[in-house]
């Protein structure tokens, strides 16, 4: 396999062609300039060894040497070999902050920007360490799973915003649990969790993720973005210009501050660190050195690795090229004179070398893209995976290779793989267009990984972006249907426990009433029986008469007693299914 360690060395090669024909200009010019000096039929007998085919050999000569030289700048390189590379590192997390309180600007530029460009830094620094994100604000998400290429967690990274998670509020507790679920267990690493938040969290337990963690071996390393003294949270409009101020229910302006105690009980808990973060501060080294100090784990991965620097060919092709074109004078010989007769043609020669070495050039962005197409369309979903991402290697913004590694990654089953790639797309994208068939794509994609809730709000953006869309309208009535149908498997079980509950009371009724029909049985066959012990002695029957009516009684206090206690099951469950959930602190 070739390719060039500076590809964009090669566009130099474009300046060949208007070299050479700089040399034929000058070729013409010097020719007029001669007719002027003299006549025609005295130029060959003043000059009778002068040779026009070696001055252009000549020129030829320094052209293709020119190339050469520009060729061996681009340093060409030649390797195919697979190889096992072992490396050692940790597994890390890095749980990033993306509520709206991250916006405030008491560290320049924002809050979450600082955090952005501190964990880039981070990512910069680490060594054979896979690395994932987690993104997170009123609910927590992985943007992308464990890995060890960090120039694609940089480019996720770059593009996360307060928008990344559409439910408000901050919830560590759950970025936490997400983490702890999202550890591989391929391999008994350390593991570790870096949250960078400014610590307001506004819902959900922590102790009980911390407490897990600790109880795992997971250490957290806090950092705090923010001060203690607040901030207020800017809005801003379309344009990128302060409208104004986040405010509560109450019409009030927020003011959102660092809560350090929280951070630090996190790190204390788990055994890690916390640190606040600065604007000039180093943080982010101080935290590297405690990561790098944990407990290494032999990892295995396989590479490309064995390209071989080739520029020394080239290089010695150009000085070969320059010692012939100094050593060939411009008097006419014999042997190229019989030459040029033969070969007349020959005067262009040097034009047909310029123009073939100058399409030599290392791949573009459009043809990895094309090639990873024709591999897409030959079911070669692998092969079309790597093409896509050398060209986005190339232009890390190139649209069609983010859409295609996504669906690459969808026909693969790898649907977390799939969700980041069109979450970046729709995150990066300005066009409504593009932002319309992403939001498609991922409605797609959380199809089918079930998530039906998911897809269907993915749809539902789709559709009010480009209302037209039949595709995705229909996709959105299938996924509402298939929840629906969700939805009344599980009623089932709750109407068969009702069921059962409304059984038992009736069967309980009915043991009731044969007791007190086998009492009233049992009372009139001792009336036939004995008709004058009855008369004799009144007020022993109406006291037997009285335990006879006692079981019905209680009977009537349980069945009224059961009776009011389904109504409070049964209002407290309409309750449940009315309610809502109403986020206080948005931010």
């Amino acid at each position: 396999m070739l390719r060039f360690a500076h590809p964009d060395y090669l566009w130099a090669l474009l300046a060949i062609p208007l070299l050479a024909l700089g040399f034929f200009l000058l070729h013409r010019w010097r020719r007029v300039l001669l007719r002027r000096f003299v006549s025609e039929p005295l130029i060959s007998q003043l000059a009778p060894d002068a040779s026009t085919a070696k001055r252009t050999v000549k020129q030829a000569l320094l052209l293709l040497s020119f190339a050469c030289l520009i060729i061996a700048a681009a340093n060409p390189q030649v390797g195919t070999r697979l190889e096992e590379v072992k490396r050692e590192g940790i597994d890390l997390f890095i749980a990033l902050d993306v509520s709206l309180s991250m916006k405030a600007e008491d560290i320049r530029p924002s809050r979450l920007e600082k955090a952005k460009r501190d964990v880039s830094d981070l990512l910069r620094k680490l060594e054979g360490d896979r690395v994932g994100l987690i993104v997170f604000a009123g609910e927590a998400f992985v943007q992308f799973p464990l890995t060890a290429d960090y120039s694609a967690a940089d480019l996720f990274i770059n593009a996360v915003d307060v928008e990344a998670v559409p439910i408000p509020g901050t919830m560590i507790g759950s970025a936490i649990e997400v983490a702890l679920k999202s550890f591989r267990k391929d391999l008994p690493t350390q593991k570790a969790i870096v949250v960078v938040s400014d610590g307001e969290n506004t819902e959900g337990d922590i102790t009980g993720a911390v407490d897990r963690a600790r109880k795992e071996g997971v250490r957290v390393f806090a950092i705090g973005m923010g001060t203690p003294d607040g901030n207020p949270i800017p809005l801003y409009g379309a344009t990128g210009e302060r409208t104004d101020y986040k405010h509560d229910r109450a019409g009030n302006i927020v003011l959102t501050k660092l809560d350090e105690s929280a951070l630090q009980q996190i790190a204390l808990t788990t055994g890690g660190s916390y640190r606040r973060a600065t604007n000039a501060g180093n943080e982010i080294d101080e935290i590297h050195k405690e990561l790098a100090a944990l407990q290494k784990t032999e990892m295995g991965s396989l590479q490309v690795t064995g390209f071989e620097d080739q520029f020394h060919y080239p290089l010695t092709l150009a000085i070969i090229l320059l010692l012939i074109e100094l050593l060939l004078s411009e008097r006419r010989g014999k042997l190229l004179t019989r030459f040029m007769r033969v070969l007349p043609a020959a005067r262009v020669l040097p034009l047909l070398l310029i123009f073939c070495i100058a399409p030599v050039s290392s791949q573009t962005v459009r043809s990895h893209v094309a090639s990873g197409n024709d591999a897409y369309g030959k079911a070669k979903y692998a092969d079309a995976e790597a093409e896509y991402k050398k060209a986005l290697e190339r232009d890390t913004t190139s649209r069609a290779a983010q859409f295609n590694l996504g669906n690459a990654y969808y026909k693969q089953q790898r649907s977390d793989e799939a969700q980041r790639m069109y979450s970046h797309r729709i995150a990066a994208s300005k066009a409504p267009a593009d932002k319309e068939m992403a939001y498609y794509n991922l409605g797609n994609t959380f199809f089918k990984s079930q998530k039906l809730e998911e897809s269907i709000e993915a749809y539902k953006r789709s559709l009010r972006i480009d209302p037209s869309d039949e595709d995705a309208r229909y996709n959105y009535l299938l996924a509402m249907d298939r929840l629906k149908k969700q939805q009344d498997q599980k009623k089932p079980d709750k109407e068969n426990k009702q069921d059962k509950n409304e059984q038992n009371k009736q069967d309980q009724q009915k043991n009731q009433n044969q007791q007190q029909n086998q009492d009233k049985q049992d009372q009139k066959n001792q009336q036939q029986q004995q008709p004058q012990q009855q008369q004799a002695k009144p007020d022993q029957t109406n006291q037997t008469q009285q335990k006879n009516q006692m079981p019905k009684q209680q009977a009537d206090r349980i069945l009224e007693a059961l009776r009011n206690n389904e109504k409070e099951i049964q209002k407290q469950l309409r309750k449940r299914a009315a309610s809502k959930i109403i986020i206080e602190k948005d931010w």
